[in-house]
């Protein structure tokens, strides 16, 4: 019991001493005085802990004592095979070292590392004196499962890699006056930063990795470790093969039409032996670790919905692109995808919203994108890679227009690779917005 302590003391130690690392500011803003337990999730190696970093940082700015700010990373090498009864203990050493006033904030990270952790955080958090933080690897802690285990008494925020706009601050690349700045040197810098973004992806590591070939091999060991930690190992998969297969299949048809029968006919052509529900079931895993995501087709009927294909995005380009480096040369596939997921994180940082797509049924004409709120739509997105109204096709503008009559929208956007203006067509206006400003929200 002693050697547990002394292993706290040493490791509590270590974080009151250490100062904080450079830290890029997320946009995602989580309360420093929350009543519930702020539970931060996502990818892997989306930032995570270094969202936990932003908040500590933000405590101390606003004046909080170190002294009552405890963050404990249950990976530390010192903090193996501990037993819920340890975290008493680690408590004690807390107390014993900070002599805290007040109430403490409790940030504790990988926490599912802790067997019955789940039973302490509820009584200490009903205890009403600690604010507390936790965090943990999509292969072990699942939204879900938090939601289940600390009943109730949580609230999720999810992390996803950087935004476009989080990715520049870590260039340290700022946009100055949006008039001026179209004209300016800097504009040809922005669309370079721009081609990266969307080959090598947000994950921080990589965006912050300045040589080409390390970032590929980074994405590629975040796939792997994605296969390996948060799949088969957390799901207990036995087929390797049909699992590598699958996951492979659906980053190459990324931004594509996608559906379990198509997916079962290809794999079962080229030699694989499985059920429907085993892919299905690899769909649900992929997604419950923020891998994939795809979307329905946008109906007020429930079967409507089942009837038709889903369409397939990814967490990260740069995973993409590390697998099938040929994608890079399918600009407005890897623009769609990332719009995509901007637009799940634009859904979880404000006011959530969802996000479909529409096709009417035995016609060319689709939408890539259909917001709803509530009970209506409010936005119909078309994605593609135009540098003038001569290249955008004429089926997208047909296609928005049909749309904006069945689904009673008049909010119409053309997102284009750096094409603006406005199209007026059938009484209606269609804006037309380069992908830049867009992802900057400069409109």
């Amino acid at each position: 019991m002693e050697n547990r302590k002394e292993d706290f003391r040493i490791v509590l130690r270590e974080w009151k001493e250490n100062k904080l690392p450079e830290i890029v500011e997320r946009e995602i803003k989580i309360p420093l005085e929350l009543n519930q337990i702020a539970a931060i999730i996502g990818p892997r190696r989306a930032g995570k802990t270094y969202q936990m970093f932003s908040i500590i940082k933000a405590l101390i700015e606003k004046g909080i004592s170190k002294e009552n700010i405890l963050y404990v990373n249950f990976e530390h090498e010192r903090l193996s095979n501990l037993k819920v009864e340890d975290l008493r203990e680690m408590m004690e050493v807390y107390y014993e070292l900070f002599r805290p006033e007040g109430k403490v904030y409790l940030f504790l990270d990988e926490i599912q590392r802790v067997d019955n952790w789940k039973a302490w955080v509820r009584r200490i958090h009903e205890s009403k004196e600690y604010f507390i933080y936790i965090s943990g690897s999509s292969s072990k802690l699942l939204s879900k499962e938090i939601a289940t285990q600390l009943r109730g008494r949580s609230i999720d925020f999810i992390i996803f890699p950087f935004s476009f706009r989080e990715f520049l601050k870590a260039k340290k690349f700022e946009v100055e006056d949006i008039n001026s700045f179209r004209y300016s040197e800097k504009f040809g810098k922005l669309l370079a930063l721009l081609k990266e973004y969307l080959e090598f992806g947000a994950y921080p590591e990589v965006v912050l990795e300045k040589y080409e070939e390390i970032k590929i091999k980074i994405l590629r060991s975040y796939y792997n470790a994605i296969f390996y930690r948060d799949l088969v190992d957390r799901f207990g998969i036995e087929n390797l093969s049909l699992l590598d297969m699958f996951l492979k299949y659906c980053l190459k048809n990324v931004a594509k039409y996608f559906s379990i029968s198509k997916t079962y006919n290809y794999l079962k052509s080229i030699g694989y032996k499985c059920g429907k529900q085993t892919l299905l079931e690899y769909l649900e895993f992929s997604k419950s670790v923020f891998f994939l995501f795809p979307i329905e087709i946008f109906s007020y009927s429930l079967k409507e919905k089942k009837r038709y294909p889903r369409k397939m995005y990814v967490i990260d380009n740069g995973i993409v692109t590390a697998i099938y480096p040929e994608i890079k040369g399918e600009v407005g596939k890897l623009m769609e995808n990332f719009v995509a997921i901007e637009l799940l994180r634009r859904s979880e940082l404000n006011e959530k919203f969802e996000v479909y797509y529409w096709k009417e049924y035995g016609k060319v004409n689709e939408v890539d994108f259909v917001i709803k709120k509530d009970f209506s739509v409010k936005q119909l997105i078309q994605v593609t890679y135009a540098n003038s109204k001569d290249e955008i096709e004429k089926r997208e503008i047909n296609a928005l227009l049909k749309a904006s009559g069945l689904l009673n929208c008049n909010d119409l956007l053309i997102i284009t690779w750096d094409y603006e203006d406005k199209i007026k067509a059938n009484n209606k206006t269609i804006k037309c917005l380069p992908l830049w400003k867009w992802l900057l929200n400069l409109y």
